[in-house]
């Protein structure tokens, strides 16, 4: 044998002897070990059998005292229960002299009523370990995050235990230890994760709780990037307070608790005036814009470098001069005249066929003069908002910074933002690109856990009727990259969806822990071409309780699961968001105008929590108002009645006194409401080339608006808008009448208005036709789609004047 071969081969690394003693020794203890479980097992099922045949009598093939019996001797040889009948848990002292008296009686032969036989030897088998509960005997594996080694990963804490975030339940009759049942989350190396279920059975929850854990225990910056509009990530700063969630929580012998939480919230029209302190207004410097960045707002993914060269250029050029945003898009403007080459590139998109989602490379192409100007445009209008800013601008985010600070989450609100511009889509974009970069660019930052709820919306399997295709596009590209190059970057993508063919097939093949819960009916037979499910667990995705289901990691299945709910709080349609951080920061929310605001409570006076005014209790406070009543106060605040009187005595330091003692749990982000600041907003912003849009042609040459509907233009604005918006309703639906349009449409006007706009030149008639019995959209139509109808709207603004 030669040595290279030998030095491969296994050695001992004691001597002989003591190596096949210790190997024997081991074989020997597994055995035992392996004889204990089984003796468990039995004596649970014994515990079973034994409760079935009090419970049915003559319907067992053996009577409830033979079972009894047996169960007895078991438990009375076990030499270890002389031992627990002196400790604090079961059993008893009291159930530990029953539990002899009745050996005594076993062995004279007399009878022992099986009740008191039963309940006393439940209380022995859980004192000695066999069971854990006389009403649940199934044993509970942990399902837990891997943990990393701090030597390793920096950032990651040093901790003893990791806290499950589900269990695995094994049955009553399973000779296994639960040790070896456990179930380890890999995130070494940022696996993704993607929770798949129905609406409201738990993908969410699961998600924000698997989240929670990630930035509590192992070290990452949590982000949460997207929610549906209905305020929800905002929640992950206020504690649990759904009573299904606590009930979760508590089988866990855990309670509801918050992330310490910053709402990042564009600076642009349409912020409350008065938000929770906790939420920070944020604008974009240009010199954190890069060429790609730009040409990204045009929807244009990829491009020659020339381009970028002349759009670094205008960058710099602005940089080193004024570093005005108007500059910017002026020389943007500038660059962009007689630019005579056309961008061309390719995206892998998904199409539907008979044999499922096929992936294939869309081609694409746009003039490189139109690209530049399209994306001026929508820089221009980010602008004006107020989004885009000057470098000097003392609301410009820093990434580096945000990433840094990861003990607080960060969430990015975007839905105050004018829904129908898209801008939303625009600023995510923004986002995750920038966290990748300062990645890149800062390789010793915390590693990133980016929460995206509905992955569908930002990476949608189907583009071609979407709204906003450009910044959908745009995201499309962006999670590719996540997918597939965040985990070498440190960047862990936590995303859920009710379908999983609804998210981009590259994107969701790459998240490689898939998280089923319960699943509609159609829904599991597209998920079994992919995972193979066997019979029982095809049955049991459509049967599985809410917040139960099953893992699929390191390529095997695990189930039945129960996944822990999130600590901090969810969406809940039926309460307002701000009603809820009040509640939660400990004030009184009067939430409807019918509801008495003292609650019984014969108050003469309340105090305003946000202006810390006393007020009489003649004077209700409003609906969404956070208010103390007099019982709130210590004596003898609580005592004095006149209004007038108490003034003096309600400081702002004794208010948060009140609401502190008033919290049910800690609360470590700062929810008080406080006013905005709008700062200077550049929505006066006057560009050379807006400027210049003075007539109605001026404005459909610059935006490509089709001859046949330029007299949209001269129309009212409410009625342009319902014009897009049937155009955008037929692209995703299938009608095949005007009257079920109408009903979509949910228009003020009758449906003979409706036939008369589609019938009409200067209307909808270049736009809609008849294929087959369904309507769908001309190229006329289809156009309709791809203009930036909130720049135009900006241009008719400068007609008007």
């Amino acid at each position: 044998m030669s040595s290279q071969i030998r030095d491969l081969q296994p050695q001992d690394r004691t001597g002989t002897r003591t190596a096949a003693r210790n190997k024997l020794s081991e074989k020997i203890e597994r055995k035992r070990h392996k004889e204990t479980l089984n003796t468990e097992a039995h004596v649970r099922d014994l515990h079973r059998q034994a409760e079935a045949a009090i419970v049915d009598g003559e319907d067992t093939e053996r009577t409830a005292e033979q079972i009894l019996e047996e169960l007895h001797l078991y438990l009375w040889h076990d030499p270890g229960w002389p031992s627990v009948m002196h400790s604090e848990g079961p059993p008893t002292p009291a159930s530990g002299f029953q539990f002899r008296q009745i050996h005594r009686q076993f062995q004279n032969g007399q009878d022992t009523n099986v009740s008191l036989w039963y309940e006393v030897l439940t209380g022995v088998a859980k004192g000695l370990g066999y069971v854990n509960s006389g009403i649940d005997r199934t044993q509970r594996a942990p399902v837990y995050l891997e943990k990393l080694d701090p030597k390793e990963v920096p950032h990651a804490p040093d901790i003893d235990e990791v806290t499950p975030i589900g269990w695995r339940r094994i049955g009553a009759d399973d000779p296994v230890d639960p040790e070896e049942k456990e179930v380890v989350i890999p995130h070494d190396d940022c696996d993704h994760i993607l929770a798949i279920a129905k609406p409201r059975e738990g993908k969410d929850s699961t998600l924000t709780s698997i989240g929670m854990n990630l930035w509590r225990e192992h070290g990452y910056k949590y982000v949460s990037i997207h929610d549906d509009g209905r305020m929800e990530t905002p929640m992950l700063a206020i504690p649990a307070d759904e009573q299904a969630i606590k009930d979760s929580l508590e089988r866990f012998n855990q309670q509801p608790r918050p992330m310490d939480a910053e709402v990042y919230v564009p600076r642009m029209e349409g912020t409350p005036d008065i938000l929770p302190s906790n939420f920070v207004p944020f604008t974009l410097g240009i010199d954190m814009l890069t060429p790609k960045d730009i040409l990204r707002l045009a929807g244009v993914t990829d491009s020659d470098p020339s381009l970028e060269l002349r759009i670094k250029e205008a960058l710099k050029i602005t940089l080193d001069r004024s570093g005005q945003v108007d500059e910017l898009i002026n020389l943007l403007f500038d660059f962009a005249e007689g630019l005579e080459a056309t961008i061309e590139w390719t995206e892998e998109q998904d199409r539907h066929a008979d044999s499922g989602v096929e992936t294939y490379q869309a081609s694409f192409s746009l003039n490189a003069e139109k690209a530049v100007k399209k994306a001026a445009q929508r820089l221009a209008r980010l602008a004006g908002e107020g989004f885009i800013a000057s470098p000097e601008a003392a609301t410009n985010i820093d990434f580096h910074d945000l990433l840094e600070e990861n003990d607080k989450a960060a969430v990015l609100c975007c839905n105050f933002i004018d829904a129908s511009d898209g801008f939303k889509y625009t600023i995510m974009d923004l986002w995750l690109q920038k966290i990748m970069s300062a990645r890149d660019k800062w390789p010793r930052l915390p590693r990133v856990c980016l929460e995206v709820r509905e992955l569908k919306n930002l990476a949608p399997s189907q583009i071609q009727h979407a709204r906003y295709r450009d910044q959908k596009r745009a995201l499309q590209q962006t999670f590719r990259i996540i997918t597939s190059q965040g985990g070498s970057r440190r960047v862990l993508l936590l995303g859920s969806t009710q379908k999983f063919n609804d998210v981009l097939k590259s994107v969701r093949n790459n998240m490689d822990t898939k998280i089923f819960l319960r699943q509609s009916q159609e829904q599991v037979p597209e998920l079994d071409k992919m995972m193979n499910f066997n019979d029982e667990l095809f049955g049991q995705l459509l049967t599985f309780d809410t917040g139960q289901g099953m893992i699929h990691t390191d390529g095997e299945p695990y189930w039945p699961i129960r996944w822990r709910g999130s600590p901090c709080g969810l969406g809940l349609g039926d309460q307002v968001w701000r009603d809820r951080y009040g509640s939660a920061w400990g004030a009184r929310v009067r939430q409807t105008g019918d509801d008495p605001f003292a609650d019984g409570d014969d108050a003469e006076w309340w105090v305003d929590v946000v202006a810390g005014d006393v007020l009489p209790a003649s004077k209700n406070p409003a609906v969404g108002a956070w208010y103390l009543l007099p019982s709130d106060f210590p004596e003898p605040v609580a005592s004095i009645g006149d209004p007038e009187d108490v003034v003096d005595a309600i400081s702002e330091r004794l208010i948060d006194w009140v609401l502190r003692q008033r919290r049910e749990y800690d609360i470590p982000a700062d929810l008080s409401l406080r006013p905005v600041g709008a700062g200077d907003r550049q929505q006066d912003i006057t560009l050379e080339q807006i400027g210049q849009e003075t007539t109605y042609e001026d404005i459909a040459s610059r935006h490509n608006v089709p001859r046949t509907i330029s007299d949209w233009l001269r129309k009212d604005a409410k009625l342009r808008q319902t014009f897009i918006t049937v155009c955008e309703l037929v692209a995703e639906n299938e009608f095949r009448s005007y009257d079920q349009i109408h009903a979509a449409l949910n228009a003020d006007f009758g449906q003979s208005a409706l036939r008369h706009h589609a019938s009409n030149e200067s209307g909808l008639k270049s736009c809609l036709e008849k294929e087959g019995q369904l309507w769908t959209l001309t190229p006329v139509g289809k156009q309709v789609l791809e203009i930036d109808w909130g720049i135009v709207e900006k241009g008719l603004q400068e007609v008007s004047r």
